[in-house]
C-alpha cells in the first residue's frame, strides 16, 4: 500500500491575496511543507539531511487548480506520497481537499531531484528509500493541461524586476514558489498594457486567475539577480486562455520555462465568461 501522508491547516488571514483567494504561490508553499512533513515523518528529516549533507529541490512542477479556489477561513486536508524514483530524482503527487466539504481545489505533481547540500551536484537516491515509502512506480492521478485553441500572432510582453532577498530560502536562492508569483505578476502586468487593469476588471467583478501551471526550473535565481519574464498567449478557449512565459536574468541566462492556463473567474471565484473585446486584445 502507497505511504500517503496527511495533514490539515486554516487558510491563514495574511495567506489570501486581494480577493481573500489562496494564489498558486501559496498553494506551491502548502505542498513544499508537505513534502518536508512527510519525508520527516518516515525518518528523513533535518537531522538525516543534515547528517548526510544531502538536499531535495525542485526540478519540474505541476500545478492544476481548477476547482472552487481555497479561501481565507478554509479547513484544507493535504495528501501526498512519493510516485516514483529513479536514480537521482523523485516523484511526489499532492491532492488538496476542502475539509469541510471534501472538493478538491488543488492537485500537483513535483518532480524533486536529491542533492548534496555543498555542491550542488546530484546524489543517488538511498536504495532503501522506494522501499520505506511503498512507491507505486509511476503518478497515480493525471496532469494533462486543458484543450485550447491556438491563437496566430498571440501578444507578447516583457517585464523586468530584481530578485529580493525577502524572497530568498535557506539554500540562498529564490525560493521555488516565488517563481509563481512573478508569473501572475507578469500575467497582470500584461492584460494592464492591453486595457485591462486590475482596478478597472475589480469594478467589473472579473480577475483572470491561474488554474494549470507547469514550471520547469533551469536554474536558481540569487537575490539582486536582474530578472527578464517574457509573456506570450499562445490560445484561448472560451473563459481560458493559454500562456507561455520565461524566466531569465537580463544577462540571458535562463531560469525557468512555464505552461500556464489562466481563466476568468468572478470576484468570489466563481467561473465566468471573458469580458467583451478581450478576444481582440489578445492578438497582435
Amino acid at each position: 500500500m502507497v505511504r500517503e501522508y496527511r495533514w490539515r491547516l486554516r487558510v491563514r488571514s495574511y495567506e489570501g491575496d486581494a480577493w481573500g483567494q489562496v494564489s498558486a504561490a501559496g498553494m506551491l508553499r502548502y505542498l513544499e511543507q508537505s513534502a518536508i512533513d512527510a519525508a520527516a515523518d518516515a525518518g528523513y528529516g533535518r537531522a538525516f539531511h543534515r547528517e548526510t549533507r544531502s538536499a531535495w529541490v525542485i526540478r519540474r512542477m505541476t500545478l492544476l487548480l481548477d476547482g472552487s479556489p481555497a479561501r481565507t477561513g478554509d479547513d484544507l486536508e493535504i495528501r501526498t506520497w512519493i510516485s516514483h524514483f529513479a536514480k537521482v530524482r523523485g516523484g511526489r503527487e499532492y491532492r488538496v481537499a476542502n475539509a469541510t466539504t471534501g472538493d478538491i481545489v488543488a492537485t500537483g505533481l513535483a518532480e524533486w531531484v536529491y542533492l548534496n547540500r555543498d555542491t550542488f551536484t546530484p546524489l543517488l537516491i538511498p536504495a532503501d528509500l522506494g522501499v520505506g515509502f511503498d512507491v507505486p512506480g509511476a503518478p497515480l492521478g493525471t496532469y494533462e493541461p486543458p484543450a485550447i485553441d491556438a491563437v496566430a500572432d498571440g501578444a507578447k510582453f516583457v517585464m523586468e524586476r530584481q530578485a529580493r532577498w525577502h524572497e530568498t530560502d535557506s539554500m540562498q536562492h529564490i525560493n521555488n514558489a516565488v517563481y509563481a508569483d512573478w508569473l501572475d505578476e507578469a500575467m497582470r502586468d500584461a492584460i494592464a498594457r492591453m486595457g485591462w487593469s486590475m482596478g478597472s476588471l475589480r469594478e467589473k467583478g472579473l480577475h483572470l486567475r491561474g488554474e494549470y501551471y507547469y514550471l520547469d526550473y533551469k536554474k536558481a535565481a540569487v537575490p539582486e539577480d536582474n530578472i527578464v519574464i517574457t509573456t506570450q498567449i499562445e490560445g484561448m478557449s472560451g473563459r481560458k486562455c493559454a500562456v507561455s512565459q520565461s524566466v531569465a536574468t537580463r544577462e540571458g541566462i535562463e531560469l525557468l520555462r512555464a505552461k500556464s492556463v489562466y481563466a476568468w473567474r468572478s470576484s468570489d471565484g466563481a467561473e465566468a465568461d471573458r469580458p467583451e473585446g478581450w478576444a481582440a486584445q489578445i492578438t497582435t
